[in-house]
């Protein structure tokens, strides 16, 4: 377990600066601090390209921010993590009270990170977790973990396909190699499959994260080789063009149906939703992207308005539901906005030598494919 003790001396001059420099309270119910301090002004840097998916993921903080009285400046990371590093600098350097970063490079932006702890400006990662052991929480899903309920998800699609086949053949359809999340989302999908005799993994086709790449691998290995019973696509732009190499082989089967490969995937959308709700797709593992940094701006307030102390997140090992922590609903987009606590519960584990708020994962299957709790059906 991490020591917050520890940690917390470490910081003890930078957070006593800026207990000083702000004074007053802005109070939010069920975790608001001690009044001595308040949060008004969130630097936010981030990747913010990327469709439907990363707009969910900028927008919800803004609308959270707006709903809490917070000033909130996304500054786009550009893709690069020497720009990254200097608008958290910029940010530091500010009148920015605390930083919100989803990080383009796990390391590149460790320095400038621990630069804002050490002089008391907070950093709280979200979706894209940092190497600095030093900040206060990180709050995100596990790759891992999705991974493998996709695996579960097809074994139990296949049992109900092919209940008669002595052996299920299957692709993996994996992300760039060596990145991080896409090691984690293959490597659970491979455990998972590595358990069940019934099932022979043919191939790891690397799709680098993008339809056109994985629809071309997969149509080309499927002429050279021989039809599967079921692919697994480790992201949303992958299983699209998966999907579109069945339909160029005319392959795309829906469940049910013979001839229906079972498919499997990482991450709902606009696109991906109805395509489970046909049945073509037959499960995805979705995030609750729109609650990362509404759950992060929580605790940060809390943080910030308690004197910079630990104390404040979770212990590691400790389990955080609803009951726990309300994250208020709002209108916006047309919707009651976070009624439905999909993040829920909250796993608090260890990563990279800091807590690691690790949300709950929704499995979309033909019963919840339209349901407005989803973010692909809000921001599609």
């Amino acid at each position: 377990m991490i020591n917050n003790n520890r940690r917390s001396f470490l910081k003890a001059a930078g957070a006593t600066v800026s207990a000083t420099a702000l004074a007053g309270c802005n109070g939010l119910g069920d975790i608001a601090g001690d009044g001595d301090n308040t949060l008004e002004k969130v630097g936010m840097s981030a990747y913010v390209r990327g469709g439907s998916w990363i707009t969910a993921y900028i927008e919800a903080a803004e609308y959270y921010a707006e709903d809490l009285g917070i000033e909130l400046e996304v500054r786009p990371n550009q893709q690069s993590a020497q720009k990254q590093v200097q608008d958290i600098r910029d940010f530091t350097n500010g009148d920015h009270d605390a930083i919100l970063v989803g990080v383009w490079s796990t390391g590149a932006a460790e320095g400038a990170i621990n630069s804002a702890m050490d002089q008391g400006t907070p950093v709280f990662a979200t979706n894209a977790d940092t190497a600095s052991s030093e900040v206060p929480l990180y709050v995100g899903f596990s790759n891992y973990d999705g991974g493998a309920s996709s695996a579960e998800e097809m074994i139990t699609a296949l049992e109900e396909q092919y209940p008669d086949k002595d052996t299920w053949r299957v692709l993996n359809v994996r992300g760039v190699q060596g990145n991080q999340s896409a090691n984690q989302r293959s490597q659970g999908f491979l455990d998972v499959m590595s358990e069940n005799d019934r099932v022979e993994v043919v191939e790891t086709l690397n799709g680098e994260y993008a339809r056109d790449v994985a629809q071309s691998t997969v149509q080309e290995w499927i002429n050279a080789n021989d039809v599967v019973d079921g692919i697994y696509s480790g992201n949303l732009s992958m299983g699209l063009g998966v999907v579109q190499a069945l339909r160029n082989l005319d392959l795309e089967v829906p469940k049910g149906e013979e001839g229906h490969i079972i498919l499997t995937q990482m991450d709902g959308s606009p696109e991906v939703n109805p395509l489970v709700g046909e049945g073509v797709i037959d499960a995805a593992v979705d995030q609750p992207n729109y609650f990362y940094n509404p759950i992060a701006m929580k605790y940060m307030k809390k943080y910030v308005e308690a004197g910079n102390d630990d104390s404040v997140i979770p212990d590691v090992g400790s389990e955080v539901t609803a009951d726990d922590l309300t994250i208020e609903p709002g209108q916006h987009k047309g919707v009651d906005m976070w009624s439905e606590p999909i993040w829920e519960p909250g796993i608090m584990r260890e990563q990279n030598g800091h807590p690691w708020f690790r949300t709950n994962s929704i499995v979309i299957t033909e019963e919840n494919y339209d349901e407005p709790y989803l973010w692909g059906n809000v921001w599609g």
